[in-house]
């Protein structure tokens, strides 16, 4: 593993990071977040740099259920963050005044909302590309061995991940504002800050390991009726059948590939 994907993997985590700030937008005054909001479309304009071999790349390659998910939140999160662009231009009043709209309160409606949905399909992407995130961090703790305690450890971490996140889902009406209707719920950053982010860090940790698990089961699934159909035209060949095709289907990308 290289430096430089270390970087993009540091990068990709700030712009989920700025994400949720931005929409921390009560906490934060109007230059603030139009600031981070800035900084967060430099960091996706890198992302697409980085990745533009993918692009020419897509077309050639052989699609299982993960590549077709993760083609299908590529492309639902490019025409969300398009959708946030045009808007934040036209509601800006610090920044880029210049290209604002009068009023133009239905754009900041469909800003505001549309600032959920790309933090939704974020973490499903996210889940898609889970196991290259955890070779990564891996790799720099040193880990190259398996360990059942540890793994136990981290299962139990995922648990408690997912239950706060649906805790959290429900406390900050996170399934209301993605159907675009109003709660009145507002969160109160004098009483706590911290929490808004914990909350809302839980909801893409659970929205990823469901991705995630969602993924490795169907993949498992589809490894035990592929092997039954193979031991049942070849039965001779079931234990030399058995490694090869569990390595063809649950075969990971290499840490190296683009972290798309």
């Amino acid at each position: 593993m290289n430096g430089i994907f270390r970087v993009r993997l540091i990068l990709d985590f700030i712009e989920v990071g700025l994400i949720v700030a931005c929409l921390a937008y009560w906490w934060l005054d109007n230059l603030s977040h139009e600031l981070f909001g800035t900084a967060l479309f430099a960091l996706v304009i890198a992302h697409n740099v980085f990745n533009r071999r993918w692009f020419g790349s897509v077309a050639k390659r052989k699609m299982d259920a993960v590549r077709v998910i993760n083609l299908v939140t590529i492309v639902c999160l490019a025409i969300a963050m398009i959708i946030m662009l045009v808007t934040s231009l036209l509601i800006s009043r610090d920044v880029f005044p210049y290209a604002a709209l009068g009023g133009a309160f239905a754009v900041r409606e469909i800003h505001m909302f549309t600032g959920y949905w790309v933090l939704l399909i974020v973490a499903l992407h996210l889940g898609t590309r889970w196991q290259i995130v955890m070779n990564v961090c891996r790799g720099l703790v040193g880990i190259s061995s398996q360990n059942a305690c540890r793994t136990a450890i981290l299962r139990l971490a995922v648990v408690v991940i997912v239950a706060w996140g649906a805790r959290s889902s429900a406390e900050m009406a996170f399934g209301s504002k993605l159907m675009l209707s109003y709660s009145l719920d507002m969160w109160d950053f004098n009483e706590s800050t911290l929490g808004f982010f914990v909350n809302y860090g839980a909801i893409v940790g659970m929205l990823a390991a469901a991705t995630h698990y969602g993924l490795t089961v169907s993949q498992n699934r589809r490894f035990r009726a592929c092997f039954r159909s193979r031991q049942a035209s070849k039965p001779g060949s079931a234990d030399r059948g058995e490694d090869a095709l569990r390595s063809s289907i649950l075969a990971r990308p290499r840490i190296e590939a683009p972290a798309r």
